[in-house]
């Protein structure tokens, strides 16, 4: 592995083949013998600095991140969707790190899960559908660089995707407008764009997917919905997780079409009907509502 070191005045030296990642500040030394790999090393002492990086110093930083091995097994040319890897081995068994030290997890949530990942339709759907509002912002799940920020004509409409320094890649599809671009250093928070309905989309949703060496899985097995958090700091991933759903499963989803919204503070069923492009009356009957005049914060109702 690479040795480098980050000093705060914006110089990034490679210094050899092997060790550990050595911080310092101008006159003062901030972190040194960190024993542990290059590119976990880079993960805690970028998210200290955070706070006090410039555009420049960001700049500078992301040119490192290209060149650590998780990151640059995914980059593709400008343009490109995926990185065309091989299948995933029957006997691969990867752990990987979400979140490390102080690292954080953002959860986007606008008031309605309206689709999870899995058979939809007749065909496979890759990840999560996020109801929002127009204009909504959009953050970055974890810290990364932005490795795709352009209009996609395969469906996503604008489009984002941020390479995450464990080999995850997560996607942001259907923004109204994107607001990074490719190579950007973002951290977990941050704001990529603004949440629309461009591409193959029948309504204002964020589509999110997570992905690792380019095959799609169900973030479910990692994230807490309820809580809005990580269950764990790690993930195991399996050959099994990146199975194909049977011609049968597809078969089965090609008529069902649910969609669910969560009451938020201040609504009605006249709101949420309006929202959803449906009546009050059909919300009513989906939900077999005995007082529809009261509802509760955290409601979770049929809509579709």
């Amino acid at each position: 592995m690479k040795k480098y070191v980050l000093i705060l005045w914006l110089a990034l030296v490679p210094l050899g083949a092997s060790g550990n990642i050595r911080l310092e500040r101008a006159d003062t030394l901030v972190f040194s013998h960190l024993d542990t790999s290059t590119t976990k090393a880079l993960r805690l002492a970028l998210d200290s600095l955070q706070p006090n990086m410039t555009a420049a110093m960001r700049a500078e930083a992301a040119a490192l991140l290209l060149r650590t091995p998780e990151i640059e097994a995914n980059w593709t040319v400008e343009g490109s969707l995926w990185v065309g890897f091989n299948g995933i081995s029957k006997i691969d068994t990867t752990q990987l790190d979400l979140v490390v030290g102080n690292e954080k997890y953002y959860y986007n949530y606008y008031g309605s899960f309206n689709w999870g990942y899995g058979p939809r339709w007749g065909r496979m759907h890759r990840g999560w559908d996020l109801g929002l509002e127009v204009g909504d912002t959009v953050r970055a799940n974890f810290n990364g660089v932005v490795r795709y920020a352009e209009y996609n004509d395969g469906g996503y409409g604008n489009c984002v995707i941020v390479s995450h320094l464990n080999g995850l890649e997560t996607l942001y599809g259907h923004l109204e407008k994107i607001l990074c671009q490719r190579g950007d250093l973002v951290f977990a928070g941050e704001v990529l764009g603004l949440g629309g309905s461009t591409g193959r989309s029948t309504g204002p949703h964020l589509h999110n997917e997570w992905r690792y060496r380019g095959h799609s899985f169900d973030p479910i097995i990692a994230v807490d919905t309820a809580m809005q958090q990580l269950k764990g700091s790690e993930l195991v991933l399996t050959s099994n997780l990146f199975a194909p759903p049977s011609s049968s499963e597809l078969s089965k989803s090609a008529g069902s079409r649910r969609t669910y919204h969560t009451v938020r503070s201040g609504e009605t069923l006249s709101s949420i009907a309006r929202k959803h492009k449906t009546t009050v009356s059909k919300i009513i009957k989906l939900n077999n509502l005995k007082n529809p005049d009261r509802l509760s914060i955290g409601q979770k109702l049929r809509v579709r």
